[in-house]
């Protein structure tokens, strides 16, 4: 069984344009850092940037040819498509879906979540569909063929096809999902940890500058989090859009 990671990638933001390619730390872009993070996983097999054709993306594939990434181009809108383009192209079973801002990325449970999805008999197997982590530790492990199916669909919504797992995690009914609770030790969804706002990028910089590297843990930000609460304090008020615990409140 193939499994890659994927990593969704463009220049564009709404509130935060640029971040992908904003500095973090130590010369390491946030992208960067997503694509390092996801290198300590065990249980991935590749990593791919999936960007977007075009042109103010070049940078990013830029990015990954210069930095030995796997990158592949498609849709600036379908992100279904360009996923599964991506995942299709990579011959992949299955992938592990992320995106740019998850400078948090938590190889630990990716990999706890892909050793539960091997062992059969699930489209989908994820931890944020009810909030237990904090908000932006994540990981969805989704069967290929799945997303294919979905893909080749002419009914799908706009949603539907920019974000990749919708229509799975909306249609239990179809489909075998697995949520994946955070143990007692990881529990603490009022912490935030994605990067939307300037906000969260500071505090992601000051992160980063804590502890010198990308191979921390999130056991080891919640003990950051209780020794200097400060550094969080400027992302406490800040308004989450969209996450997949968000829009199932929503149904």
């Amino acid at each position: 069984m193939r499994i890659i990671g994927t990593i969704e990638a463009r220049m564009g933001s709404s509130r935060l344009p640029g971040k992908t390619l904003t500095e973090i730390y130590g010369g390491d872009v946030l992208l960067g850092t997503v694509v390092k993070r996801f290198g300590q996983c065990k249980e991935i097999d590749a990593v791919y940037v999936a960007t977007t054709d075009t042109h103010p993306d070049d940078v990013i594939a830029n990015w990954c040819e210069k930095n030995g990434v796997c990158c592949y181009r498609g849709s600036e809108n379908d992100v279904l498509d360009r996923v599964v383009k991506t995942a299709l192209s990579a011959k992949a079973d299955a992938i592990v879906q992320m995106g740019a801002d998850s400078a948090y990325l938590d190889f630990d449970l990716i990999d706890t979540l892909v050793k539960t999805y091997k062992q059969g008999g699930y489209d989908y197997v994820c931890n944020d569909l009810e909030l237990t982590y904090p908000l932006g530790i994540y990981g969805h492990v989704v069967r290929v063929s799945a997303l294919s199916e979905l893909n080749a669909r002419n009914d799908l919504t706009e949603k539907d096809r920019e974000d990749v797992v919708r229509y799975l995690w909306e249609h239990p009914e179809k489909y075998a999902l697995l949520n994946v609770p955070a143990p007692v030790g990881l529990r603490c969804p009022e912490l935030r940890l994605t990067i939307d706002y300037r906000e969260d990028m500071e505090q992601a910089m000051a992160v980063y500058a804590h502890f010198g590297d990308c191979r921390f843990t999130t056991a080891d930000i919640l003990k950051l989090y209780k020794e200097k609460p400060g550094i969080f304090e400027k992302t406490k008020t800040l308004v989450q859009r969209s996450a997949p615990f968000l829009k199932k409140r929503q149904r």
